[in-house]
């Protein structure tokens, strides 16, 4: 039976993934999520916790044997049991099937309305820097560019972000979601890639303003009044 160490920062919903199946399948795990045995942001940056997990990400996984996992759906299938895995080769796919599928169809709409009341604020945000919204296809690619560059936010952060208008009169603008009440960019140097050519708006989960903006930013569809330009692409981090 599997035992070990989950490293991440407190109350991450994807660890408790792997949490879950561990209680039903009866694997020891303990958890590492405050000093001083794990701080998220420095921990997770030292050159031995880089040497098990190369990405720094979290939720990560240790065993007692020193076998190493990142990654929430590989570690919560590692300390489950048949029945959780699925215990025939047609079982399993099923439960991969529903994996992913919850991953792709259900998080990202759910997270939209369920993330507000956990504190998690959404934030809007236009490019200062208009010169360079030239051609929409270079325009689209400062949205792609950061997203890569951002790779390490991913399991910290949701976005959807927007091109709007034509070639030469181009803006973008999307709304993020975070966990906390702050911007994340600045709890991390790995983080702080672009947001500095972009201003920042918090918004207010309870007006009208914020629920409109949400449903159009996540549907890519909708007046966007306050764009005053047409839709013509979008991109979703996660």
């Amino acid at each position: 039976m599997a035992a070990g160490t989950i490293y991440t920062y407190p109350e991450n919903w994807r660890a408790f993934k792997a949490q879950i199946a561990a209680q039903y399948s009866g694997a020891r795990v303990k958890i590492a999520s405050t000093p001083p045995a794990f701080t998220f942001g420095q921990t997770n940056r030292t050159p031995a916790f880089i040497n098990n997990f190369p990405l720094g990400k979290v939720p990560a996984y240790q065993g007692d044997d020193g076998f190493c996992l990142f990654e929430s759906n590989a570690i919560a299938h590692y300390l489950s049991n048949d029945a959780l895995r699925g215990a025939t080769p047609q079982a399993a796919a099923q439960v991969l099937q529903w994996v992913s599928f919850a991953d792709s169809e259900i998080i990202p709409p759910a997270s939209t309305w369920v993330f507000p009341t956990l504190g998690i604020m959404q934030f809007n945000k236009q490019y200062k820097y208009p010169e360079e919204l030239t051609l929409t296809f270079k325009s689209c690619n400062l949205i792609t560019g950061m997203f890569q560059r951002l790779d390490k936010l991913r399991k910290n952060a949701f976005a959807s972000v927007i091109l709007f208008g034509t070639n030469n009169d181009s803006s973008i603008s999307g709304i993020w979601v975070f966990r906390g009440q702050e911007l994340a960019f600045t709890l991390s140097e790995d983080w702080q890639i672009d947001y500095e050519s972009y201003d920042w708006r918090k918004l207010d989960p309870d007006s009208d303003e914020c629920k409109t903006m949400v449903k159009e930013y996540f549907a890519w569809e909708g007046e966007f009044k306050h764009v005053g330009k047409s839709f013509n692409q979008g991109k979703i981090f996660k």
